[in-house]
């Protein structure tokens, strides 16, 4: 494993993001693996890469998906 990063994104609806991302989870990932665990108040996320070209594209993908899901909530 060449990457890891954990994030934790604190929310005030926390259940509504885990559940717009949940079926992201699903996706087949080449090279790269994702961890999602809801918690009381957050969103903790653990991305892992085998080589440093797909962990930036994990990176890349799921900090994008995880902003929209924000702003999709806060609408």
């Amino acid at each position: 494993m060449k990457g890891c990063a954990q994030f934790v994104f604190d929310a005030a609806e926390p259940e509504m993001i885990y559940k717009a991302l949940v079926p992201e989870l699903n996706d087949e990932l080449h090279r790269s693996s994702v961890e999602m665990v809801l918690r009381e108040g957050s969103l903790s996320l653990l991305v892992r890469g085998e080589d440093v070209a797909s962990f930036r594209a994990a990176l890349n993908t799921w900090i994008r998906l995880v902003k929209i899901a924000f702003e999709m909530v806060n609408i």
